[in-house]
Parts: C-alpha cells; sequence; structure tokens
C-alpha cells in the first residue's frame, strides 16, 4: 500500500463529515403533513418516509409507479387498504362526522436532492365538505417507527380561508381540533379621521340686545329721547353677525377613536407591515410600508422586521410571511388629547415558511411592543413609533414542509 495512504483516507473522510450533516439537516423528515381548507373540500397531503411507509402500511411502495388511478376503487386494491389505514389511524371528523377520503394522487418519489438513498410516497387526500366547515377534528394515532425510536411529534401545516397554523400532535395528545378563525374588523386608516370637538359660538351681540331689553322693560324713562340709545342697541345686538368661538371647557378639543376602532385600526396598519415583505423588490417594499408607517422610522423599522425573519440556516433565506396573528392590542386613549395620536402596547406571533434545498422549515415567532399611532394630514393613521420590548422564537425551526 503506498505510504501514507491511510493518512490521506482519513483525512478525505474527515473533510467528507460536514457535508454529509449538511445534508441530512436539510431533508424532508420521516413524516411531513399538510392541510389546505376551501369551501368545497379539505385536501391533506402526506410525505412519508419509504421505510416508515412499509412499517406502517405494509405496502411496496415501488409499486405505484405500476398502478392504474382508473381502476375499481381508488388506485385499486392498494389504495384501498391506504384508506383504511388511514380511516383507522389517522380519522378526520368535518363537523362531527367522520369523512371517507379519497386518494386524488400517489407519488413514488425516488431519489432526493441531497441523497440519492431517500425515498418518499406522497399521498394526495380529499376530504368533501361543500362548505367551509366550522369544525376539522383531526386525530394521530402512528408514533412507532420501523428502527424502533417512536416519533416524538408529528407536525401538520394548516392553511384554510385567512388562517395558517401549526398543529403538533403527541402520543399524550392526538387529537386537535381547528375552527375558522371570526372575521377580524377592518377600518380603512385613511378614511376614519379623528373627530374635533365643535367650539361653543359666543354672540356678544345677543348680551348687549337681552341687557337693552331688560333696560327697557324695568327701566323708567321720563322721555323718548332717554328711550332711544336702548331701543338703538337693542336692534344692534340683534343684527350684529359677530360670534367669538369658545372651547368647551367640557369635552376633549381632539376626538379619538374607540379603543375598539382603534385596535382595529392598528391591526390592519400592522399586518401590512409584514403583507410589505412579500415583494422582492425594496422600492416596492418601501412603498408599501410607507402606508403603515410614518417616513421618520421607516428605515429603522425595515431593518427589524427584514432581521426578524431572517432564518438562521445555510444562505440566511428570508422567511416568507404566512400568517400574522395577534395575541392581543392593548389601546391606551388619552382621556385629554392635545394630539390626534394614541398608544398600543401589542403582542403578537408571526409564522413563516422558508423553502431551501427541495424543501422547507417553518418557524414562529412572539413578540411584543410598544407603538404610537398618529393621524397625519394629508395621509391618514401612520405608526409614528414603535419601541420593541421583547422578541423570542417558540420553534426550533427545523420543521419541514412540503
Amino acid at each position: 500500500m503506498i505510504p501514507g495512504f491511510h493518512k490521506v483516507l482519513l483525512a478525505l473522510c474527515l473533510i467528507s463529515l460536514p457535508s454529509t450533516a449538511a445534508a441530512a439537516e436539510h431533508v424532508p423528515g420521516p413524516l411531513n403533513v399538510e392541510v389546505t381548507v376551501s369551501e368545497s373540500e379539505t385536501e391533506v397531503y402526506l410525505l412519508i418516509d419509504e421505510l416508515l411507509f412499509r412499517h406502517w402500511f405494509n405496502l411496496e411502495p415501488t409499486e405505484i409507479p405500476d398502478l392504474d388511478p382508473e381502476s375499481s376503487g381508488d388506485w385499486g386494491e392498494f389504495g384501498d387498504r391506504v384508506v383504511h389505514w388511514l380511516e383507522l389511524n389517522a380519522p378526520l371528523q368535518v363537523d362531527g362526522v367522520q369523512v371517507i377520503p379519497v386518494i386524488d394522487d400517489l407519488e413514488w418519489q425516488e431519489g432526493f436532492d441531497l441523497n440519492d438513498f431517500l425515498n418518499y410516497v406522497g399521498i394526495t387526500l380529499k376530504y368533501p365538505t361543500k362548505s367551509l366547515p366550522q369544525e376539522l377534528e383531526f386525530l394521530w394515532s402512528r408514533y412507532d417507527t420501523e428502527d424502533g425510536f417512536p416519533l416524538e411529534s408529528v407536525f401538520m401545516i394548516l392553511t384554510g380561508v385567512d388562517d395558517f397554523q401549526i398543529l403538533r400532535f403527541r402520543e399524550d395528545d392526538p387529537i386537535q381540533i381547528w375552527n375558522p378563525p371570526k372575521a377580524r374588523p377592518v377600518l380603512d386608516p385613511e378614511s376614519v379621521a379623528p373627530g374635533l370637538s365643535p367650539p361653543l359660538q359666543f354672540y356678544p351681540g345677543w348680551i348687549l340686545a337681552l341687557w337693552a331689553l331688560v333696560k327697557l322693560m324695568l327701566g323708567r324713562f321720563d322721555s323718548m329721547k332717554r328711550r332711544t340709545p336702548w331701543l338703538v342697541l337693542l336692534l344692534l345686538g340683534l343684527i350684529l353677525p359677530y360670534s367669538i368661538s369658545v372651547t368647551d371647557p367640557f369635552r376633549p378639543r381632539i376626538q379619538l377613536p374607540s379603543a375598539t376602532d382603534s385596535a382595529a385600526l392598528f391591526e390592519t396598519l400592522h399586518r401590512n407591515i409584514y403583507r410589505a415583505f412579500d415583494y422582492e423588490d425594496e422600492s416596492q417594499i418601501y412603498d408599501i410600508l410607507a402606508r403603515s408607517v410614518n417616513e421618520a422610522i421607516l428605515p429603522d423599522l425595515y431593518d427589524d422586521v427584514h432581521e426578524s425573519l431572517m432564518m438562521k440556516i445555510e444562505e440566511q433565506a428570508i422567511s416568507k410571511v404566512e400568517t400574522v396573528r395577534n395575541i392581543e392590542s392593548r389601546v391606551e386613549v388619552p382621556e385629554n388629547p392635545q394630539d390626534p395620536a394614541y398608544e398600543v402596547f401589542a403582542t403578537w406571533e408571526v409564522i413563516g415558511t422558508v423553502k431551501h434545498f427541495g424543501h422547507g422549515h417553518w418557524r414562529k415567532n412572539v413578540s411584543r411592543a410598544r407603538y404610537t399611532v398618529k393621524w397625519i394630514d394629508g395621509l391618514g393613521w401612520r405608526i409614528a413609533d414603535c419601541e420593541l420590548i421583547d422578541q423570542r422564537r417558540v420553534d426550533d425551526g427545523q420543521e419541514s414542509v412540503k
């Protein structure tokens, strides 16, 4: 053997280890579940590792390319066994009634982008609903694997009408229930202007007229000449248009929206901040942000949000925001405001996904901040100030999605 060959071989093996580890971090997990809820049906997509599929279904996945989807039953006996397994181990109840799934597609995904030895089975299921369900009850009962190490959790990515959720199943918590979100109040931040308390109009002429009238009625005049000045004063007091505006001491000068409307205005502005990052062109992002944020804080807010969306894996990918869910918006409306502005102490969560190397990850951040919302003439309501109190990540960022 060539001298030093063992050292060279060992060095090559050590060099290859990091790339192998990196590849392992960027492949889908053994089970990935995605659900899409629509008016007419609920679609479930399962991506299952080849070995786990064999262990659970006791079927040979390499037969899938030769199956005829038009055969008796959907996908023949193979499909019947898949449906039977799902009814027993992963049933779905729609508004209290268990619905039998219909197989829309079966895929044998041979060879993964980063590892040719990784094969998967893709199963697309349809659950007819005919209208938007008011409750979906999911159950997942299988956590055993072919290697004897049970799954700690099964994650389900659910996308609904105006909703996005991550459902987590465990052996001690195998049932998850979804209900459609209640409609949020929506107010146009450019049309709901703050009110101004109308001033009290004080007419000094009326005081003069009243004084003259009382004098004429109660006074004693020994001649018309002495009465005439009071008649003239009465006439002038009645016809003079002059008035003085006086602030009402019992009402604030500026009338802000109610606490409920103020919260709705803020949440509309706040959601639009994250909506802006759906665009790729930086100038477009700034244009959309300017519809929610005062120009003075726009650059700093852009940097803060951009950093919060950065997925700390490999190429520093930016996660796509799937949903911004308000947890609490505590509005503080001043009793006697001097400016058309109010403060909001907000708590919210942002769920996002990022796709890379042929698959994706999801992450969730929970943040708290103090905001100042202010009316700007010619523009409307805008977020004029922001002070981030804290921000924390509540997932490990490595759960795979389709």
